[in-house]
């Protein structure tokens, strides 16, 4: 086999293994994290002293500029 050859095919192959490679990489990964990861993790402020969620009706607070009043 020729040198050019063999440098073409070696190349080739080096590629597709790279290329499966990340992509077994990527799905793995992506399974793993979604089956590890817990879905109901909620912000801190959520919890009581208790550390049970709060089921209470929950206060917002808007800050408003005043000079995007003059505009409306």
């Amino acid at each position: 086999m020729t040198t050019p050859v063999f440098l073409f095919f070696s190349t080739m192959i080096t590629a597709l293994f790279f290329v499966v490679g990340v992509t077994i990489g990527w799905t793995a990964n992506d399974f793993l994290y979604n089956m590890l990861a817990k879905n109901d993790i909620l912000h801190p402020e959520m919890y009581d002293d208790d550390g049970m969620v709060i089921n209470e009706e929950l206060y917002s607070v808007k800050f408003i500029n005043e000079d995007e009043d003059d505009y409306y």
